[in-house]
């Protein structure tokens, strides 16, 4: 039997009840619908609310970054990553908060397609659904078949729906608003629906790309909780049925995409270890509905009819477009385009612009300037994480340490513990590594988890994650053991979620730390450090691309005319330049008397 064949039989089986869809934005293209995909509402999103060719610039940054997605199925090429919509609709969203109902305008009124009859047949059947979309077209479709709405629970919308008098504040379409993950509430729906009566699950029109919330929700699962369950995701494709082989891991920069074969969504690996089957099909959606259709006496699911999405119009002025545009990059991290924008005076807060100066004289490597700069600030929690930072950063551990000790024991404010907190807590994490001040920071290690916050995704995507990264380097470090890259690769992935590629750099400058071993041959760790070295070219950072001179057996690597240059590039502290040389020296000889 085709793949096709095979999926439609077992799933006809089960009958209509014994089936959960699980939907997204692909159900909802054909007409007379013509709902944007993802990558359409993507393009919509840059072109309403940034300056022109805002998302080119982002995409040649991610292509020099070797920053790409794997293909499920072998038709389809392997593409440069686009932006997140999320954080894109996030930025342009600060300058005004209505924006965002203005782009998914069209989604509230849209008419039901010959897709959503068929899902709103699955209902009138018994059927359960769950679904990422912002449109109610599966309810227009059945309240159209039976004059009322489903009955309550049938269809759980977990980013929410827009609906007549929602807010679209509440949709799950900002970072800032699925970067805690799911509340209580939503996720003990969420789980209900996924762990109820159907044994099989069908995903159509669906990316997986819900990192937050419905990644980490499945991923919470206890083993076994899915056992029994078989999930059929259909990878829509044009081409005949087929099941997709393995194909070789893609390179992508920083992690490989999300599961061993490089081109699977994570969330499949998530289902995985919950216990399910995952199957993927590549073919036409609507052939295995259709054939659904037939067995279960539905009106049949013709071919879809695609035409463009509507054209959804914003009032969005030059000086707005600005402010979105600046925002937006700082949100990504693209270093030479804040740098850029600066001069033309974004209309942003006076706080956005003057951490926007900070972070640049901080990629500068300007930390003394920097410190400088914060003193003559207002007082401040951020003034003084800042400096205190800027210590840390220069090799001054000690300084650093007694300066947030200090202000960390007379602060009561928990966000502002936070933000003390994991400076302190970085600066006696590197104590324990410098040989000087291991004596010291290994105790002081050992003491930190009585003060320092624990970590939790409802403070946010960087507080949660740079806590979680402190918390596991430092129970390494006093254990004296070493660390796991798997810890640094996590926050590295859900940086690179979020967008941000300047902070996934930093983390994969820590990867490189953890997973350096000792026989790694030189050749192979000199192709690691000066692709790392390029990335944070590419980033505008001086910092980064010099900060690799810290890492294992640099001076095998780096010649020491550029241990030299870099020392100079960067304003670290006389003490540090000392130990850096030193170090890079040593490795030198080393290097020499093997040889």
């Amino acid at each position: 039997m085709t793949a096709l064949a095979d999926a439609v039989e077992a799933l006809a089986r089960a009958g209509p009840a014994g089936v959960l869809f699980w939907t997204g934005a692909g159900v909802s293209r054909g007409a007379p619908s013509c709902l944007p995909t993802g990558w359409q509402l993507t393009e919509r999103t840059f072109s309403a609310l940034f300056r022109p060719f805002t998302l080119e610039t982002v995409l040649a940054y991610h292509e020099l970054l070797g920053w790409r997605r794997g293909a499920i199925c072998p038709t389809e090429p392997v593409r440069t990553r686009p932006p997140r919509l999320e954080t894109a609709l996030g930025a342009g969203s600060q300058q005004s908060p209505d924006l965002v109902g203005e782009v998914l305008a069209d989604l509230r009124d849209a008419r039901p397609n010959p897709v959503h009859e068929f899902l709103a047949a699955h209902l009138d059947a018994g059927g359960r659904q769950l679904t990422a979309n912002f449109d109610l077209c599966v309810e227009r479709a059945f309240h159209e078949r039976r004059g009322r709405p489903p009955c309550p629970g049938q269809i759980h919308h977990f980013h929410h729906a827009l609906a007549d008098g929602t807010d679209p504040a509440r949709l799950g379409a900002t970072l800032a608003h699925i970067e805690r993950g799911f509340d209580d509430a939503d996720r003990a729906a969420f789980v209900e629906r996924l762990r109820g009566p159907a044994r099989r699950i069908v995903v159509v029109g669906y990316s997986g790309s819900d990192f937050f919330d419905v990644d980490v929700a499945v991923a919470g699962l206890p083993p076994g909780a899915l056992d029994g369950r078989t999930v059929h995701w259909v990878n829509h494709s044009s081409c005949a049925w087929h099941r997709p082989a393995p194909q070789p891991p893609t390179a992508v920069f920083g992690v490989e995409a999300g599961n061993p074969d490089g081109t699977l969504p994570a969330l499949a690996g998530h289902l995985r270890r919950a216990g399910a089957t995952v199957e993927f099909l590549c073919g036409p959606t609507t052939e295995l509905l259709d054939g659904l259709a037939s067995r279960w006496g539905f009106d049949p699911v013709p071919p879809p009819v695609l035409r463009p999405p509507r054209p959804v119009g914003t009032a969005v002025d030059d000086r707005r477009r600005l402010a979105a545009t600046f925002l937006f990059f700082r949100a990504v991290g693209l270093v030479p385009e804040v740098r850029r924008l600066l001069p033309a005076e974004p209309a942003v807060s006076a706080e956005e612009l003057a951490l926007s100066r900070s972070d640049l004289m901080w990629e500068e490597g300007r930390y003394a300037d920097l410190r400088r700069w914060w003193r003559r600030q207002p007082p401040s929690p951020r003034r003084t994480e800042r400096i205190g930072a800027t210590l840390w950063v220069q090799g001054r551990l000690l300084p650093a340490y007694a300066w947030l000790t200090w202000h960390r024991r007379r602060t009561s404010d928990a966000a502002d513990l936070r933000l003390i907190a994991e400076t302190e807590a970085r600066v006696i994490e590197h104590m324990g590594l410098v040989p000087d001040l291991r004596w010291l920071g290994r105790p002081l290690g050992r003491r930190v988890a009585r003060w320092l916050p624990t970590p939790s995704q409802q403070d946010g995507l960087h507080v949660f994650r740079r806590l979680a990264d402190v918390h596991g380097s430092l129970k390494y470090a006093t254990a004296a053991a070493p660390r796991p890259e798997s810890e640094a690769a996590e926050t590295q992935e859900w940086f690179l979620e979020a967008g941000n590629v300047h902070a996934a750099l930093s983390f994969q400058h820590r990867r490189l730390r953890d997973n350096h071993r000792a026989g790694t041959p030189v050749a192979e760790l000199a192709r690691r450090y000066r692709d790392q070295q390029r990335r944070a070219e590419i980033l505008g950072s001086t910092a980064a691309s010099w900060r690799v001179l810290l890492l294992p057996r640099a001076g095998q690597v780096f010649t020491l005319r550029e241990a030299v240059v870099g020392c100079a590039a960067v304003q670290f502290g006389a003490w540090h330049r000392v130990r850096l040389l030193g170090r890079l020296l040593l490795d030198r000889a080393r290097s020499r008397g093997r040889a």
